[in-house]
């Protein structure tokens, strides 16, 4: 089984959950490219994966980032990195239950050229928080098990250091007339939330802190 495409899947001080994140999904796909990022763990995290990408070669790449980028800016990385047309993007605290996902997704993003990004769809307000659909909304697609387009990434504003990194660039996706497409990840992918935050927080700073007053303000 061929697709062009590389899945990517970012760490930071989670070894555990990311080993359980690579080897779930090679079981099912045991040759498709894969890239591990350790976003500057500094904690042997590089060296668990090298060792177990030598059981792969020719599929599997490690890059080691010497401080920490955060997961938007990791995941504008991999896009800058890569060649392949697509990309998917796999959080490191899922865990693959079955599959036949990958093979859905390309399917359904290729059908038309203007299909931007697949997986689970939610609605965001402008400060990134979770909202019903509703007019003012904005379509989100969670990155947590994501297929996106390469070559129309490249045309928008990159993934950020944020809480919900990809809304600047999805909802200007959007304004081009890109579409994102909903896809029931959950019944391929066991994804139990907050693997890397929960033990770390999102680290944003105050600017974090700013946004999440503000949006308990209101609109």
């Amino acid at each position: 089984m061929t697709y062009d495409l590389t899945t990517v899947v970012i760490n930071y001080r989670t070894p555990d959950l990311t080993r359980q994140a690579l080897t779930s999904f090679q079981s099912c796909y045991p040759t498709l490219p894969l890239l591990l990022i350790d976003n500057g763990s500094g904690d042997g995290s590089a060296d668990l994966f090298r060792s177990m990408a030598t059981g792969h070669p020719g599929t599997f790449t490690v890059i080691e980032n010497r401080r920490n980028l955060h997961h938007g800016p990791a995941m504008d990385q991999a896009l800058r990195t890569v060649r392949t047309p697509f990309v998917l993007f796999l959080d490191s605290d899922c865990r693959v239950l079955r599959g036949g996902f990958v093979e859905t997704m390309v399917t359904a993003l290729g059908e038309h050229p203007q299909n931007y990004a697949i997986g689970k769809k939610i609605w965001m307000n402008r400060r990134g928080f979770d909202v019903p659909e509703s007019a003012g909304a904005f379509e989100y697609i969670r990155p947590i098990c994501m297929l996106i387009r390469r070559d129309l990434y490249l045309t928008l504003p990159p993934f950020e250091r944020h809480g919900a990194p990809c809304l600047a660039n999805m909802r200007e996706a959007v304004a081009h007339g890109f579409r994102l497409l909903p896809f029931p990840v959950e019944e391929y992918v066991r994804h139990p939330g907050r693997g890397t935050a929960g033990r770390f927080g999102y680290r944003l700073g105050w600017r974090g802190l700013l946004n999440h007053v503000l949006n308990r303000l209101g609109p």
